[in-house]
């Protein structure tokens, strides 16, 4: 259920949502501790060109921190692949988008034999956090003392709603989640375009170079944003360029 008292930027609508137009549809996945809000431009310019497209907002997110400690990736996983089912059932053509962790959760959903969308397109996909293997063990040891910790301020300057904290059991299941991906990532076939910002501190700087690497039969396409951080499509010194071309890319496909 969302309830935004307890999130940055309330007054935002971050809640699921689903908007029937034509014949092409597209499954869009927001960050952990975020909500659809995160994904409501690239939503609005599809919508305009006639796209279908759906929105859910994942477990555990749009409401307290403590029901996100309480899920795991596969509640996350199952309500993303019923979501694609059935925008599938009303769409000719079904592609996924995500952002951060909805990437991560694109690749999963990608790699399942049941699923085939004809292309994909992920920003600042968290196939791998910039942590060392120490940082991610420390984590792991903090989880067993605290639930949670702040985060930066110039995350929650941008136009964005979520947490203003990160749960460190979600971060646990989001690693794990990330482990199964780069194992049956060799089984995607599709084409992707990815999206990284040069001043992103959370996500990898070699994932577009894991990407091609584990998933060696997808085409993969990868821009550098210079100018961005983690929030390619909220941040104002990239937002527009992102989504033109996320857009071009689509209406290619």
């Amino acid at each position: 259920m969302f309830d935004p008292k307890n999130l940055v930027n309330p007054h935002l609508d971050g809640d699921s949502f689903f908007e029937k137009r034509g014949g092409r549809g597209i499954l869009l996945l927001h960050g952990l501790t975020a909500t659809t809000n995160s994904v409501r431009s690239i939503a609005n310019s599809l919508s305009e060109l006639n796209w279908t497209v759906s929105a859910p907002l994942l477990p555990g997110h749009g409401d307290s921190l403590e029901k996100l400690s309480k899920t795991t990736w596969r509640d996350w996983a199952m309500l993303t692949e019923q979501c694609w089912h059935q925008l599938n059932e009303q769409c000719d053509e079904t592609f996924i988008a995500g952002e951060s962790a909805g990437g991560l959760l694109a690749l999963w959903l990608g790699c399942l034999q049941s699923i085939r969308p004809k292309s994909m397109v992920l920003v600042a996909p968290a196939l791998q956090l910039n942590l060392k293997n120490w940082e991610k063990q420390m984590i792991w040891l903090l989880s067993l003392f605290k639930s949670s910790f702040p985060k930066a301020k110039k995350t929650r300057s941008l136009q964005w709603q979520g947490y203003s904290e990160h749960s460190l059991k979600a971060i646990l299941q989001l690693i794990d989640l990330q482990n199964l991906v780069l194992e049956i990532l060799p089984q995607m076939q599709q084409k992707i375009l990815v999206f990284e910002g040069g001043h992103d501190d959370v996500i990898s700087p070699e994932v577009s170079n894991l990407l091609r690497k584990r998933a060696s039969r997808s085409e993969v396409q990868s821009i550098l944003v210079e100018e961005a951080g983690h929030h390619p499509m909220l941040e104002q010194t990239s937002q527009k360029y992102v989504l033109s071309e996320i857009v071009n890319f689509l209406q290619e496909s």
